[in-house]
């Protein structure tokens, strides 16, 4: 079964597409990103950026707006970042062995992805290796607790949490991987925001999408379709009841020099 850092099931797997909004489109109150990315993250304004694991792209247009390049990287053919209109290049490759010069770029993104590497330290050391001196790296992950109504609702339910190791690299363990090759490592975190979640099948979409780190959990005698079955009706009671099913985040943003 996959976890979090099975590169050959990163390499392939696809996202699949329900037509109904991802949860994190659900957020209250809504992140405006090039804001974000421009009065937060200045070191991108006018530079030579890599996204690493970029994905679908989910920060490549708001960084092209400021850098002066993007290059978007990711472990999959099939996800790396379309980018329409913008200045950037497209590159498959791990961030284990980044395939870029000593001191290529001026910053770069690390957003949402050291947990799925499987040497985190060696990670962290290529990002260093890449940035020139005196540049940035940003990586953004969550707090152990980020979500933790999702977790609870998984295991009254039938699956343990956490066995996928999605908390592999956190706000409250991160630092100790990135001083592994950075001098000065910083954290700032952010609750402010939460996942207001109307529809129950938005969190019926986001168990599936997670079904490779959700499934090892099942407990004894419990099924993949019982648990999501199981999901569903609670998730549906919940937001009958109260309105929403509401998922607590707490962003951190890791700045590295």
């Amino acid at each position: 079964m996959a976890g979090i850092d099975d590169r050959e099931y990163h390499k392939t797997a696809a996202v699949p597409s329900t037509g109904r909004p991802s949860i994190y489109e659900l957020r209250e109150p809504p992140i405006d990103l090039g804001a974000w990315l421009a009065s937060d993250l200045p070191a991108l304004r006018g530079g030579r950026v890599l996204d690493a694991g970029s994905a679908a792209g989910a920060y490549v247009g708001a960084t092209a707006a400021l850098a002066r390049e993007v290059v978007a990287l990711d472990i999959a053919h099939n996800r790396v970042a379309l980018v329409d209109g913008r200045a950037a290049r497209r590159v498959c490759g791990d961030v284990q062995a980044l395939p870029f010069a000593d001191a290529t770029f001026d910053a770069a993104l690390a957003m949402h992805m050291l947990y799925h590497v499987p040497d985190i330290a060696l990670g962290a050391a290529e990002l260093r290796r890449v940035v020139r001196p005196g540049g940035v790296l940003y990586a953004l992950t969550n707090g152990e607790r980020a979500q933790w109504e999702l977790h609870d609702l998984l295991d009254r339910n039938g699956c343990q949490p956490f066995v996928g190791g999605e908390n592999r690299f956190t706000n409250e363990n991160g630092g100790d991987y990135l001083r592994t090759a950075f001098d000065d490592v910083q954290l700032v975190e952010d609750r402010s925001h939460r996942l207001v979640v109307r529809d129950p099948e938005c969190v019926v979409d986001e168990v599936e999408r997670l079904r490779y780190l959700f499934e090892p959990g099942l407990r004894p005698g419990v099924t993949w379709d019982g648990l999501v079955e199981a999901v569903r009706r609670d998730v549906t009671e919940v937001v009958a009841r109260d309105g929403a099913f509401v998922m607590s985040e707490n962003h951190g943003l890791f700045t590295c020099r």
